[in-house]
């Protein structure tokens, strides 16, 4: 599917080939490529060996402890009053 391009965009790149005896198709690849290269290296992908195990995961949420914070019933008295109103 061909891309939308502007009429600047669409000169840009047929100077660029002109000059390096290119298509313009040939040039807008070939930046594009380099561009992604540039990207990729700056952003390398994660990997999916990189994210931890639902098994890790739980380890690490009991390794945490129990819950020493308030509970729900704490909390929304602290937020509102005896009408239900927001304190």
């Amino acid at each position: 599917m061909p891309l939308a391009t502007s009429a600047t965009t669409d000169a840009l790149a047929h100077t660029l080939a002109s000059l390096r005896g290119l298509t313009p198709d040939e040039v807008v690849a070939e930046a594009l490529r380099a561009e992604l290269e540039r990207e990729q290296q700056l952003h390398p992908a994660a990997s999916i060996e990189d994210d931890p195990t639902v098994e890790e995961v739980l380890a690490w949420i009991h390794s945490t402890g129990p819950w020493n914070g308030p509970n729900s019933k704490e909390l929304v008295d602290e937020l509102y009053d005896e009408h239900g109103l927001p304190r």
